[in-house]
């Protein structure tokens, strides 16, 4: 086992791999190389030194160099070597952060819609100003208007799904954990269903019916994941679907796959725009033009889904069928493919 430290030359830890009985090691060297015969942390015999130049200070140990002289080159090439290690790791850093950063950004902007879905049934400060009859309060208000609250309680339920597929998608994906992955047999129609049920006053609000075929696939696949998929691909029905028309859901077998199939009348994708908007921050350009486009990660974490699950995505963009109110509309068709096991 190799212990490295490296420090740049304002103090700050570049590389640390060091343990307590390492650190106490670590006090005590004053030198650039040389056997030590028992280790505090490991017993026998090892080589360890410290060298420093202009930009880094490297500590290095290890069990596996045959002579000091050898030894002290490792950890001048170490010393030297610091710029090349330290543009990846801060390339790395950034990159966690950025990840950080997005799951912070959705978390907040999800529980400020819940927190405003409550406060639209019973306001905050009525709340507070009947704070020891509370309950009453918000009893009468549900009693007052029940269809209001069953709304409130779909869309709550709604972004809490959001806020569970952004918690998978940080564990299982941008930490880069796919070994976390839970690959079952499912009922596909039920997991569908699952989701779906949390976008009925979405689609209510824009008269859409949605119609799902029955079928009865059991698959093998992380349920987690492929909710995040659902939950994105009817995240876009509901938001760019033609008003008062409909959303028809199916499933074949395909060869080697099951497709899952959802065809409906919604916003036009140009052909210049088809493979554009499958990547990562892309919104079509009617999308962007209804200003109901989000992050422009829809399309692309779908694809992403699927493909971790061993799956396929596909979309068909038909040409202009309609148009209302300036927005253009075309029949289009999102086929999710599930391979069989």
């Amino acid at each position: 086992m190799k212990h490295l430290q490296v420090l740049s030359s304002s103090g700050e830890l570049i590389v640390d791999n060091l343990t307590d009985n390492c650190r106490s090691c670590l006090a005590n060297c004053d030198f650039e190389g040389r056997q030590i015969t028992d280790c505090p942390e490991y017993g026998g015999t090892r080589r360890q030194g410290i060298k420093s130049t202009s930009k880094c200070q490297t500590f290095f140990c290890c069990d596996k160099t045959k002579t000091t002289k050898l030894f002290k080159g490792k950890i001048e090439s170490l010393c030297y070597s610091y710029p090349d290690i330290r543009l990846p790791i801060e390339q790395i850093k950034a990159e966690e952060q950025k990840k950080v950063n997005r799951l912070v950004h959705n978390l907040t902007s999800i529980n400020a819609h819940n927190i405003q879905e409550i406060y639209d049934l019973v306001p905050q400060d009525v709340l507070a100003q009947n704070w020891k009859s509370q309950l009453k309060y918000i009893k009468e208000e549900i009693t007052k208007d029940p269809d209001k609250a069953a709304l409130m309680f779909l869309r709550i339920a709604k972004h809490n799904t959001h806020m569970k597929s952004e918690f998978s998608i940080y564990k299982k994906i941008e930490k880069d954990e796919q070994s976390q992955l839970e690959k079952r047999q499912h009922k596909l129609r039920n997991v569908l269903l699952n989701t779906l049920h949390t976008f009925f006053s979405d689609f209510s609000k824009r008269d859409v019916y949605v119609e799902v075929t029955d079928f009865f696939f059991q698959l093998r696949f992380d349920y987690e994941t492929i909710q995040v998929a659902f939950y994105h691909l009817l995240e876009n029905a509901a938001k760019y679907t033609f008003p008062k028309s409909k959303v028809t859901v199916s499933a074949n077998e395909n060869g080697e796959f099951v497709s899952l199939i959802f065809e409906m009348t919604s916003a036009y994708v140009s052909p210049e725009e088809k493979e554009e908007i499958m990547k990562e921050g892309v919104s079509g350009i009617m999308a962007r033009k209804m200003n109901a486009n989000g992050d422009g990660i829809g399309m692309w974490r779908i694809n992403q889904m699927m493909e971790i699950n061993d799956g396929k995505f596909h979309a068909d963009f038909g040409p202009i069928k309609t148009s209302k109110m300036g927005f253009d509309f075309a029949d289009n068709r999102f086929e999710l493919k599930f391979k069989k096991h």
